[in-house]
């Protein structure tokens, strides 16, 4: 017993050494959490990718959909190789454990048939009874029977022991063979996902290719595409400075109650607003975002960067646009290249919705957060992509810095 005792000391000094190195990293239920997300994420974006690939033409939004695709399943690979090796330490010490176990175990039931054994040799009822009974008196008399009982109570806990150690061996059995199911299943998805990968490089170079055998058409887009954001910001910028001046002129004219409360409304609405940093809703349901804020590299063009206002949602025809927060719609227009436009006012705030093929509300109507302003248009590539904006008075916002994280 003695060597078990020392032997699972050293097993408990190992788990504790390699729990602690394994803690150190991306616990398992995080990897998973990762992977899941990415997954979902994929699957997301496939929906998307599908409708796009039904016009059989290769677009800038359908690379970066790609590219997404791309890097999400290579960090999904990364996570499962990951877990993979963190179960493997797992299996490794779960097989110590049982082993550990089965030298206990081993030497508990030696111990017993000795027990069984001496009882058996020297213990029987008659021998017993002599024993006491023989005894020179009443002390040593019941010295002897109280040993005997020692005896008997060495048996059974012996018994139970044996017992014990092999209910938790069954159990430490079954947990191993859980781990390494678990740990097959996890290098077959892998693999799978690996054969995903592959697929999905392959469709990136083909859209490549055939973007790339049109780079005259990417150019002329660009020049359009340019011009149709420049006239969108003249046109926020020009209803930011409107609203402000209105603002304005309405202070110095009056301080009545009437504006007092608008007023009040109106800071009240701005630092609303401000608190739901990362927590607004998307103004689609299904969508990924394919061009980011700020200034972008184009995916195509050596050396071309590309402005953008907002950012750019690839969706499924007819997706309804909802507004990401409540507030007072200061107009809905429309400008080339950008179609239908709606811009909501909250406060100091303002979300902007282009590229809609529909408009449900209409200028001055106040609209609750995550109400139907109408859906988004489709051009004749298949492509039906929402252009986002938020802005605080003349400063342009980073969208994915407000929406809350899919």
């Amino acid at each position: 017993m003695k060597n078990n005792i020392k032997y699972l000391a050293v097993l408990g000094l190992l788990f504790i050494v390699i729990t602690t190195t394994v803690a150190q990293k991306k616990s398992r239920k995080d990897l998973e959490r990762e992977r899941d997300n990415n997954l979902k994420k994929i699957k997301e974006t496939s929906k998307v990718l599908e409708e796009t690939k039904e016009q059989k033409t290769a677009t800038l939004s359908q690379l970066n959909l790609l590219n997404d695709q791309i890097e999400r399943r290579e960090t999904v690979i990364h996570s499962m190789s990951a877990e993979v090796s963190l179960l493997e330490q797992e299996i490794v010490v779960q097989k110590m454990i049982v082993q550990a176990l089965e030298e206990d175990l081993k030497g508990l039931k030696e111990e017993y048939a000795q027990l069984i054994y001496l009882g058996y040799k020297h213990m029987n009822g008659y021998d017993k009874l002599i024993h006491i009974l023989s005894a020179d008196n009443i002390g040593q008399m019941l010295r002897r029977n109280s040993y005997f009982k020692q005896y008997a109570h060495a048996r059974t806990y012996q018994l139970e022991e044996i017992q014990n150690v092999a209910l938790a061996m069954k159990s430490y059995e079954r947990m191993l063979a859980e781990k390494q199911a678990e740990k097959s299943g996890l290098i077959l998805a892998k693999t799978k996902e690996t054969e995903n990968l592959t697929v999905t490089k392959n469709e990136q170079n083909t859209v490549l290719k055939q973007l790339a055998s049109k780079e005259e058409k990417l150019k002329k887009d660009l020049v359009e595409s340019k011009k149709a954001e420049e006239k969108l910001q003249k046109l926020i910028k020009d209803l930011i400075a409107a609203e402000r001046k209105k603002a304005v002129e309405k202070a110095k004219v009056s301080t009545s109650s009437t504006n007092k409360a608008t007023a009040e409304k109106s800071v009240l609405l701005s630092s609303s607003f401000a608190g739901n940093m990362g927590k607004l809703p998307w103004p689609v349901q299904n969508g990924r975002v394919t061009n980011h804020f700020g200034r972008q590299s184009h995916p195509v063009l050596k050396g071309v960067f590309v402005d953008n206002l907002g950012v750019d949602i690839l969706t499924v025809q007819n997706e309804d646009v909802k507004a990401v927060f409540g507030g007072k719609v200061i107009t809905v227009a429309e400008v080339p290249g950008m179609h239908k436009i709606v811009m909501i006012q909250h406060g100091e705030y303002f979300t902007v919705y282009a590229k809609l093929r529909q408009v449900n509300v209409t200028t001055g109507e106040e609209v609750s957060v995550k109400q139907s302003i109408g859906s988004v248009y489709t051009n004749k590539e298949g492509e039906s992509e929402l252009q986002f904006q938020i802005w605080k008075n003349e400063a342009k916002l980073n969208p994915e810095l407000w929406l809350r994280k899919r």
